[in-house]
């Protein structure tokens, strides 16, 4: 029953080498037998044409096309025949003696999507990504009901999928686009050129979108979008401005991200939409001490077509300035603050003020040994209901009022393919007992 058999021949012509600057246009065809009525029939044929090259190849421009249409002819009259095109465009080019990068990469794909679904197992504890939380106390698991583990301990279910013969036909368009602008390379120079010569800024874009094929049509407009046919979506840009950048001397970084994502489950869509501006400073004095300031303003959103507890939209700010003292290479003592506060501006409306303390220490000892930990206090002021989607989302796993994290780190290379490692990590808070969680690892190279 498991037996098929096809034939295959392709003819193709090119020039060129295929190291180089080349082109290459082929055909190919192919018959595919299969298991029916306990003998091999034929159920269907393909017919595939595809452009393959190397357009530029120098020290400053790459450009490289690749297309590949596919006509499949069922022999089945029932089945409507079904039309694929898979294409992948790259162009990188430099500017000005590499002042500017530029890196573009776009795709198309058809294919199929499951319409999937997944249920939660429960394996040993620390050994899954889930936890369960019976939000309502009915004792009943419930899909909405599970989240990601914000501790190992926590770590008790896993996500398995289902299976499925549901597939909906789509059609994929992926658009990758960087540009990096490097004035760094005027370094030494005098004027304006020494100016900017502390800067580095780096911008980056992806765009990729999953739509339902209508028939055998192709959209391979990236940006169009149809909310009605659209199966799945990912959409990130991020830019990253720098100042003296892996200097350690006034050292400053502004980032801002948007990132949106779109999924369809057979439970409905969920929506996910991030935005985010950070400011990283970093400066080195008096040889031996390091000062880190960070300060973030993000806005996240979640939505959930069938599950309205995972709805909320939280406005977060936060402060966290740190203070190092490097003793060599090897070691370092830190003490850091951080301050925060979220206010979900939907639903119930539910706030957060979080202070935390910290110290933590790094010593290794050359190449054959390491330690490090830190220790944690968290004061939460949280108005609302903590037995919620949003306030375990808000609390990141912690309990309102007085929490203690703390965690150890050890390493040792015992020979040259052997390393041992020691993970603990501890936490209380003012309504649970102290849980404790250890883990050996013995690691071995061949």
């Amino acid at each position: 029953t498991l037996s098929q058999k096809f034939k295959s021949y392709e003819f193709f012509v090119g020039i060129g080498d295929s190291t180089k600057v080349y082109a290459e246009i082929g055909y190919k065809n192919r018959i595919n037998d299969s298991i029916r009525n306990n003998s091999l029939q034929k159920v269907n044929t393909s017919n595939t044409y595809y452009i393959n090259s190397k357009i530029i190849q120098n020290e400053r421009t790459n450009l490289s096309l690749y297309i590949n249409f596919r006509l499949l002819k069922s022999e089945d009259t029932t089945v409507e025949d079904e039309q694929s095109l898979n294409s992948r465009l790259q162009y990188s080019q430099r500017f000005f003696k590499q002042l500017i990068l530029w890196n573009t990469v776009f795709e198309t794909n058809s294919g199929t999507l499951p319409l999937q679904d997944f249920t939660y197992v429960e394996v040993e504890a620390g050994q899954g990504a889930y936890t369960w939380i019976d939000y309502n106390n009915n004792g009943i698991q419930e899909l909405e009901e599970f989240e990601i583990a914000q501790f190992q301990d926590q770590g008790n279910y896993i996500r398995v999928l289902l299976p499925n013969r549901v597939f909906i036909k789509t059609h994929q368009n992926r658009l990758s686009q960087t540009l990096t602008i490097n004035p760094q390379q005027f370094f030494g120079e005098d004027g304006v050129k020494k100016f900017w010569s502390h800067f580095y800024n780096q911008t980056s874009y992806l765009l990729d979108r999953k739509i339902k094929r209508d028939r055998n049509n192709f959209n391979i407009n990236p940006f169009e979008s149809d909310a009605k046919n659209q199966l799945g979506l990912q959409l990130i840009f991020r830019n990253v401005l720098f100042f003296n950048r892996g200097k350690q001397h006034y050292t400053t970084s502004y980032t801002y991200l948007s990132n949106k994502s779109r999924n369809l489950l057979s439970i409905g869509f969920i929506e996910n939409n991030l935005k985010s501006h950070q400011l990283n400073f970093n400066h080195k004095f008096a040889t031996s001490w390091l000062i880190t300031l960070q300060s973030n303003f993000d806005v996240n959103e979640s939505v959930s077509e069938n599950f309205a507890s995972k709805n909320f939209n939280i406005d977060e700010v936060s402060f966290n300035p740190k203070l190092s003292y490097l003793l060599n290479d090897n070691t370092r003592f830190d003490v850091f603050y951080q301050y925060t506060t979220k206010d979900n501006t939907i639903g119930s409306f539910e706030s957060l003020q979080q202070q935390k303390y910290g110290v933590s220490f790094t010593f290794a000892s050359t190449q054959k040994a390491a330690i490090s930990g830190e220790f944690n206090v968290f004061s939460n002021n949280f108005e609302g209901n903590a037995n919620t989607p949003v306030g375990y989302q808000m609390l990141e796993g912690l309990q309102p009022g007085e929490n203690f994290t703390w965690s150890l780190f050890a390493q040792k290379k015992i020979t040259k393919f052997l390393d041992l490692n020691l993970t603990y990590f501890g936490r209380k808070t003012e309504t649970s007992k102290t849980i404790h969680t250890g883990t050996v690892q013995l690691k071995v190279y061949f």
